[in-house]
């Protein structure tokens, strides 16, 4: 299997800003991921990318070449594939050894084991950096102008994978190969010192890394001239009978499926400011839909006007229901993942003691006048007695238009009239699961598995050729009948429906979208089309109450570069309770939770559940909170061996640790001579100071004459009052400043060794092994931690005695 990276090193500190803060620590923060390690959104790289590559056609257009347009390689905005779209996909860009360190850094982050900080892992690979702006004519600092900036470190490699639509041919990778080598800068303030970096796009086959970069000494130019994908080389599909859909007829039957996200996926939805983009907590059916009939037209010898093709996808012979989230139990982490249902709109909590009400079961409680309020979480699993609710989990990403003039390199925002735009994606967070199904008949799901068999992937909602939309895709088993399995609880059987004499309770389980007579959209029930299914005469079909809401349902034509027309639907979760004129058989609800309602279906739109939801025992109880599939909270103990970088990351955590036990000391000693008016002067202070940073500290301080001797004898110190081992009881500054100095080993190596149990305990016995590994390493920086201790102390005391 062939696989591409694109390689960044930083040649310079790089801020590739989050857009975000954080009070009292950095004004401009970084991308890290939930561990700590630094992240180079892959938005930005293929936007930067693309610009570099610009600058390479160009040139080469100076020479006289002919090469191939940006747009038809990096995509143009809201294209088809194969008509404009993106040739690759660009991924988030991690550290080149990030596969090997995240296991252990998770290990070492459990709530079990707490031996590590996301902050910490943040630490060791960034710096935060002070700057202020300068008054021209005092010279001075301007008032209100310190700014704290986080800088990663020079030296880190990052590596972006890169996916190709297809086989990419010669003049594609010679393209992406000089564009990566012409990008050299990154990052904000790339114009004073940082953000330089060097990329090179590298082809991973069998183990084996070839530099794509062309040797721009040779005597041709590579060529540019058209870059693009080969024509995909598959095995000729089955050509498949058409098989005619009738809901009445044919017996329909139900295939599960799951996508897992692999990154964040926008999701989006007609809601929020000009410049956010907010996200669904679900993925509607029609993404499938879309995903798998391109799938079936990318095959050999498929065609949109084969009858197969007309009957499953265009005729609703397959219906591609939503996917939403998967839960788990809490105490039973060993049972299957359950698909979950949007909560009811009739269930409220009260506000006085949390308590649930569901208006359905209990119409009294609507009338008394106690607070109420909806429940947050959007999706749960119910059933007798049982409410629990599950909360997607969102991520926001900042992002900036740069400008349209190619000449200015960078972001304007209001600056001028062709500055970018800043705008605002929310996303849902990679590593979670969503569970759907498909229905219909037995032959239409048997081919739709002969046609998605190699379709192990998908992308999914905006964005999709950079950072966003990736997800893994697989089938839950094998076909089912749909007989006694209802969405109500996860597609698993449940008793039988119960019976309510005349009353009709729907739950909308998907929005629902209704056409008022005239054909145009409608918020209101469609009484019309369920009498028709009831055989029921509509005058007589009562609407008794309802609990509602409504939203917008928006799409896109991919094919036609074209937006969808917006409905104003039924939200999922309203319920609606209706009196009937007489009694409507099972079979008759059967059929009705089978077929739904509404438009779109073959979308997974207008699903229903019927009298599912009476004496379900929900009033009078509480909400319990479920984990989402991605956050099985299970102690995983690594079984790879402890990485060099990781190493390196806990001798730089212990260390620290053990520099600020000892600044703590510091302090402690010039409280002390403090309380006492014991603090030499600043004049033999600062002479100290120089004698330490010239590493002449003992030789000097014997040829001190005995005034300025005596001053740092009579400074008498009580060590019992601070944790410093090894050290006298009683001691005067000049012995702690000769004998730390002299035998650095002396005052650490109880310190160091002391850290590094501390981050070994309660680890597993290897583990442990692995870290003390480190301890030898950290006793030989004795010197520079005593160095870096004394140089403190003097601080401390000069600060203390101007106070």
């Amino acid at each position: 299997m062939t696989n591409y990276v694109l390689e960044i090193k930083l040649q310079s500190p790089l801020t590739s800003a989050s857009g975000e803060g954080r009070i009292g620590l950095v004004d401009r923060d970084v991308v890290f991921d939930d561990v700590g390690l630094p992240i180079l959104p892959g938005r930005r790289l293929k936007g930067l990318w693309r610009d570099a590559y610009r600058d390479v056609a160009d040139a080469w257009q100076q020479c006289g070449e002919r090469s191939t347009s940006a747009e038809q390689i990096f995509g143009d905005s809201g294209r088809s594939p194969g008509d404009g779209a993106a040739c690759i996909h660009v991924a988030n860009a991690e550290l080149k050894e990030a596969s090997s360190l995240r296991e252990w850094l998770v290990y070492l982050q459990h709530s079990d084991i707490h031996k590590l900080h996301p902050d910490d892992v943040v630490n060791h690979y960034a710096t935060v950096r002070a700057q202020t702006a300068i008054d021209r004519w005092t010279g001075s600092a301007k008032e209100n102008t310190l700014r704290l900036t986080r800088t990663l470190k020079k030296g880190l490699i990052f590596w972006a994978p890169v996916r190709f639509m297809g086989s990419p041919n010669t003049a594609l990778q010679n393209a992406l190969a000089l564009g990566a080598a012409a990008l050299q800068h990154m990052g904000t303030a790339r114009t004073r010192g940082l953000g330089e970096v060097r990329c090179h796009l590298f082809k991973l086959e069998n183990g084996d890394l070839e530099d794509l970069t062309p040797n721009l000494n040779q005597s041709s130019l590579p060529s540019l001239a058209g870059a693009g994908i080969n024509p995909p080389i598959r095995e000729s599909a089955k050509k498949t009978p058409a098989v005619a859909y009738s809901s009445s007829k044919t017996s329909i039957r139900l295939l599960r499926y799951r996508l897992t996200l692999t990154e964040a996926a926008v999701i989006p939805v007609s809601d929020g400011d000009p410049n956010t983009v907010v996200t669904r907590h679900d993925i509607p059916g029609s993404h499938l839909w879309g995903a798998a009939a391109w799938h079936y037209l990318n095959q050999t010898h498929h065609k949109s006007t084969d009858e197969a093709f007309q009957h499953a996808f265009l005729d609703g012979g397959l219906r591609f229901l939503a996917a939403y989230p998967e839960a788990y139990d809490p105490e039973e982490f060993d049972e299957p993942l359950q698909r979950t249902i949007p909560i009811p709109h009739s269930i409220r909590e009260l506000k006085e003691d949390g308590t649930l009400v569901d208006f359905i079961e209990s119409l009294e409680e609507k009338e008394k006048k106690k607070p109420k309020k909806r429940i947050n979480r959007r999706h749960a699993r119910i059933f007798q007695g049982n409410l629990e609710t599950l909360n997607v989990k969102i991520e926001r990403n900042y992002h900036n238009a740069r400008a349209n003039n190619r000449r200015i390199g960078r972001a304007l925002g209001t600056e001028g009239p062709d500055g970018g735009a800043f705008f605002r994606y929310e996303a849902i967070q990679a590593g979670q699961s969503f569970q759907g199904a498909v229905l219909g008949s037995d032959d239409h799901l048997k081919n739709l598995r002969a046609w998605l068999k190699e379709m192990d992937s998908i992308r999914l909602g905006r964005s999709r050729s950079a950072q966003y939309g990736e997800a893994k895709f697989e089938w839950i088993g094998d076909v089912q009948k749909l007989t006694g399995l209802v969405e109500w609880v996860g597609f698993i059987p449940v008793q039988e429906r119960p019976n309510l004499d005349n009353r009709l309770i729907i739950t909308t389980l998907s929005p629902l979208l209704a056409v008022n007579d005239s054909g145009h959209p409608d918020t209101r029930f469609p009484k019309s089309e369920l009498a028709e299914l009831l055989k029921v005469d509509v005058s007589k079909l009562t609407l008794q109450f309802s609990y509602t809401r409504t939203e917008m349902i928006s799409g896109y034509h991919t094919h036609l570069c074209l937006p969808r027309q917006q409905f104003r639907a039924i939200a999922a979760g309203s319920v609606f309770e209706f009196k009937l004129p007489q009694c409507v058989s099972d079979t008759r609800l059967s059929q009705l939770e089978q077929d739904g309602l509404g438009m779109r279906r073959e979308e997974g739109y207008g699903r229903i559940s019927v009298n599912r939801q009476h004496n379900l025992g929900l009033t009078g109880c509480k909400e319990t909170q479920l984990g989402g599939s991605g956050s099985v909270d299970v102690h995983h103990v690594p079984g790879s061996k402890m990485p060099p970088d990781l190493q390196d990351l806990l001798q730089d955590i212990a260390r620290e640790r053990c520099a600020e036990r000892m600044q703590e000391a510091a302090r402690d000693i010039a409280e002390q001579l403090a309380r006492e008016n014991q603090i030499p002067s600043n004049a033999l202070l600062g002479r100290l100071r120089l004698f330490l940073r010239e590493r002449s500290l003992n030789e000097n301080l014997e040829k001190l004459r005995n005034p300025a001797k005596d001053q740092l004898t009579k400074c008498q110190i009580d060590a019992s009052e601070f944790n410093m081992p090894k050290l006298p009881n009683r001691l005067t500054l000049f012995d702690l400043f000769k004998h730390t100095w002299a035998q650095p080993e002396v005052l650490t190596q109880e310190l160091i060794r002391d850290c590094i149990e501390k981050l070994a305990e309660n680890c597993d016995e290897d583990i442990r092994k692995a870290i003390e590994t480190i301890e030898t390493s950290i006793v030989n920086q004795s010197s520079d931690l005593c160095t870096e201790f004394l140089d403190y102390l003097l601080t401390v005391l000069r600060r203390r005695a101007r106070t």
